[in-house]
C-alpha cells in the first residue's frame, strides 16, 4: 500500500498530461488548459504539507482511506465532467488525494516496516515515480479511445 499510493500520485500526473489534449478537444476550455495541471500540482503540494496533521487525526488507515477516497471522487468528477470548470474542480479534489498518498507512504514507513527494511522501502517508493512516468504516458493509448467514446452522445436510433 505504501508504494501503491506513490504510484497512484505519479501515474496521475503523467496520465492526465497525456489525456488533457483529448479532454480539451471533447469539452472545450482551451483557455484553461494550463490551469488543469497548475491546480492539481498546487493542491498536491498543499496536501503533502498536511499529511502529518491528517495522520495525527485519522491514523494510518484512516489517512489512506481518505486519500484514496478523495482521489477516486476527483477521478470520477474528471471523467464525467461536461465542461472545463467541472474538470478543474475534479482535478483539485483529485490533486488533494494524489498529494496525500505519496506523503503518507514516506511518513508511515517507520511504523509500517521493520527498521532493517526502511531503506529498501524508501527506494521502492522512490522507484514508483519512474514507473509512474512510463506507465502514465504509456497508458494514454488504451485509455484515450475509452475517454472519447464515453463522451460522445449516444444516438437514440436503433
Amino acid at each position: 500500500m505504501l508504494a501503491g499510493g506513490v504510484l497512484v500520485g505519479a501515474v496521475n500526473i503523467y496520465l492526465a498530461s497525456s489525456l488533457l489534449p483529448t479532454a480539451v478537444a471533447d469539452i472545450g476550455g482551451a483557455g484553461f488548459y494550463a490551469w488543469n495541471m497548475t491546480i492539481c500540482l498546487v493542491v498536491m503540494v498543499i496536501a503533502t504539507m498536511l499529511v502529518s496533521r491528517l495522520l495525527a487525526r485519522s491514523g494510518n488507515v484512516g489517512a489512506y482511506r481518505l486519500g484514496f477516497a478523495l482521489f477516486l471522487v476527483g477521478s470520477v468528477a474528471c471523467a464525467a465532467s461536461p465542461a472545463m470548470p467541472v474538470l478543474l474542480a475534479g482535478r483539485g479534489v483529485q490533486g488533494f488525494g494524489a498529494g496525500v498518498l505519496p506523503g503518507l507512504g514516506f511518513a508511515v514507513i517507520r511504523s509500517a516496516l521493520p527498521r532493517r527494511l526502511w531503506t529498501r522501502g524508501n527506494a521502492l517508493m522512490s522507484a514508483m515515480y519512474g514507473l509512474g512516468n512510463f506507465r502514465g504516458s504509456g497508458a494514454r493509448r488504451p485509455v484515450r479511445p475509452v475517454v472519447r467514446s464515453a463522451r460522445k452522445p449516444q444516438s437514440s436510433e436503433p
